[in-house]
């Protein structure tokens, strides 16, 4: 009911501002713009929060469909100002696994990645152009990402989107060159309450910038960047029992480029340093990334090598925090296609192969080997179920295989994706969870369109 009236004023807010925009502005624009999403996933031997046969919620064999539709606005006011206004909405169908499976004890909330009604979503004010330069200043609930999504991702496989921004964001671009910094904060997703009724998730601060440098007759890129991330909520619990903040700071680095024709890297390094409670934190994580694609043969062969780090806790005791967090960052294609891992206390050692049989379809092969980086700190799945403090259970988490498909039907928008997954426990799960294999399947269909809607207005 309160949902409802709310989501009324909302939709009453964007049609007063429309209105009010297209009578006393002349030569605006407006764009609608949409996205709607089904994906159907099939978990066997596994869900969301559990390994195993016998999970302590939801079930074991698990098949479900995901719906999300986002649909919006963009209207530009102004020559050097637009006004974004949308609505996005998640939905599950057939989950087994509990909602309370997502709650989160520090939130008091749950924050859940199937499911979240109509929220707001791409709804900011943009100045363009200020002082006469590329200086964009950009407020209100947005998607910040950068990179490869690594550090800053919004996490879009998830139905509800991993990290999604309330945040004030001022850009300057200079030739190909860009400087980035914010504040904001990420919303939790509880489908029972309204975002702006409840609290937020982290607070951060952030520099992130981008700067193409020549060596001979390459190009490479660097991306050094700056993140203060913090949560004042007294809800961390440390090694000796108590609680208190959390404070984290990130520096670090990327670096990508093409050596020469056909042969890639990616560098990414980042260290963290603060206090998790009442605990010194201190970790990093990194990603090494090697690949070579055969342009001129047929599909257009890519190979490529990666590893994965972050570091773990060696010392469940010592008041020295050693796990690495991941920043803000994507994991849903980074660490095995199952989403059975996170960039924490991981190694990931992976090979990839990419073939492009038609310009509409692509075709990827990946291999992954986990471990844990610390054998008594947690397998991140769950950390609460699965870890072993005394560490006699070792480091070897398993083996994943995934194959997925990426197609662009004739339909102008339309794209289909599928793929599927097997992952083999090592000695750690075994202990820890189960024996079993698991196996994963999904199929999605995406449509997405934008489409001018006024190109011009006189009063």
């Amino acid at each position: 009911m309160v949902r409802g009236r709310i989501m009324r004023g909302h939709l009453a807010v964007i049609v007063v501002v429309f209105f009010y925009a297209s009578v006393t502005s002349a030569a605006e624009t407006l764009r609608i713009n949409g996205d709607v999403r089904y994906r159907f996933e099939y978990e066997d031997n596994f869900n969301q929060k559990f390994y195993g046969k016998n999970p302590p919620k939801g079930d074991s064999d698990d098949a479900f469909l995901l719906q999300r539709i986002r649909i919006g606005f963009v209207l530009k006011v102004h020559e050097h100002v637009l006004l974004s206004a949308g609505l996005q909405d998640s939905r599950a169908y057939g989950v087994a696994l509990p909602d309370d499976a997502f709650y989160n004890s520090r939130l008091g909330l749950q924050n859940n990645p199937n499911k979240d009604y109509f929220e707001p979503f791409d709804t900011y004010l943009e100045l363009q152009d200020l002082f006469g330069r590329q200086i964009t200043l950009k407020g209100g609930r947005q998607i910040i990402a950068y990179g490869d999504k690594r550090v800053f991702g919004p996490g879009e496989w998830g139905n509800t989107g991993r990290y999604i921004w309330d945040a004030v964001k001022l850009s300057y671009r200079f030739e190909e060159n860009f400087i980035d910094t914010f504040y904001g904060r990420n919303i939790v997703h509880d489908p029972d309450s309204f975002s702006l009724h409840h609290r937020h998730f982290f607070e951060a601060f952030a520099i992130y910038s981008h700067f193409p440098v020549r060596v001979q007759d390459r190009k490479l890129y660097l991306e050094p960047f700056f993140v203060r991330k913090w949560d004042d909520h007294a809800n961390y619990k440390s090694e000796d029992n108590t609680f208190g903040d959390f404070h984290s700071n990130y520096f670090g680095l990327r670096n990508y480029g093409e050596i020469f024709p056909g042969f890639d890297y990616d560098l990414t390094f980042v260290w963290q340093t603060g206090n998790w409670g009442n605990d010194d934190l201190d970790a990093y994580g990194y990603h090494v990334l090697a690949g070579y694609e055969l342009e001129s043969v047929p599909w257009k062969p890519r190979i490529s090598a990666e590893f994965s780090y972050a570091s773990g806790d060696s010392d469940p005791t010592n008041g020295d925090r050693g796990t690495f967090d991941g920043v803000f960052g994507a994991r849903d294609k980074m660490y095995g296609r199952m989403n059975l891992m996170d960039w924490k206390n991981l190694q990931d050692a992976q090979l990839n192969l990419k073939l492009k049989p038609l310009k509409i379809l692509c075709l990827k092969a990946e291999f992954h080997k986990f471990w844990l980086a610390e054998e008594k700190d947690a397998w991140y799945l769950n950390p609460k179920v699965y870890r072993d403090k005394t560490g006699n259970s070792g480091k070897e988490l398993g083996v994943e295989f995934d194959i997925t498909a990426k197609y662009l039907t004739p339909v102008d928008g339309l794209e289909v994706q599928f793929g599927y997954g097997h992952f083999w426990p090592g000695t750690f799960v075994k202990k820890l969870a189960d024996d079993v294999d698991a196996d994963w399947f999904f199929f999605q269909l995406q449509y997405n369109f934008s489409k001018g809607v006024i190109e011009t207005i006189t009063s």
